[in-house]
């Protein structure tokens, strides 16, 4: 192999994770099903409060439908499991999700980021389109945080697509 093939490899090689990584946050997950956390089914009328959560997770909630957008705000926590064990968040990756009625996620919006501490709620708030056919939402995460001696990784995301 020439010198220019084995860079034109080389460079490739160091592209191809550049290009992955560039995919638009939205399209992820996209088709895949949320089975195994709770969906919450959308409304029209006054504000809605609620609570998602996993052993990993709590996010407290406050929604409002108005036609095609939908106002979420509120803050979410770590886990107490984490918030004993640990000290530091590594990486926090927080998602929303667009459910239709099949809970296939139509769309994904990144919310809660960068997390600043192991024991502080993160607030969020923002207004969101929702696409044509949404009926739930959901939430999804991924990170990893760290102690002393230890490091734990863990994640509640869409993987399968049916």
């Amino acid at each position: 192999m020439s010198i220019k093939t084995k860079l034109a490899c080389l460079l490739l090689a160091c592209l191809l994770p550049l290009a992955a990584a560039c995919v638009e946050t939205a399209m992820l997950y996209r088709g895949a099903t949320v089975s195994s956390v709770p969906i919450v089914a959308l409304h029209e009328g006054p504000p809605v409060a609620g609570r998602w959560e996993t052993f990993d997770l709590v996010i407290d909630y406050t929604y409002q439908r108005n036609g095609d957008n939908l106002e979420l705000s509120g803050q979410a926590a770590l886990g107490q499991h984490y918030q004993m064990n640990y000290t530091g968040v590594l990486r926090m990756q927080t998602y929303l999700f667009f459910l239709d009625r099949d809970a296939r996620v139509l769309e994904t919006f990144s919310i809660v980021t960068p997390w600043s501490g192991i024991e502080d709620a993160q607030k969020f708030s923002k207004s969101y389109p929702m696409p044509a056919g949404t009926t739930a939402i959901s939430f999804g995460y991924s990170g990893s945080v760290n102690s002393m001696d230890s490091t734990s990784s863990f994640y509640k995301l869409p993987l399968s697509r049916q």
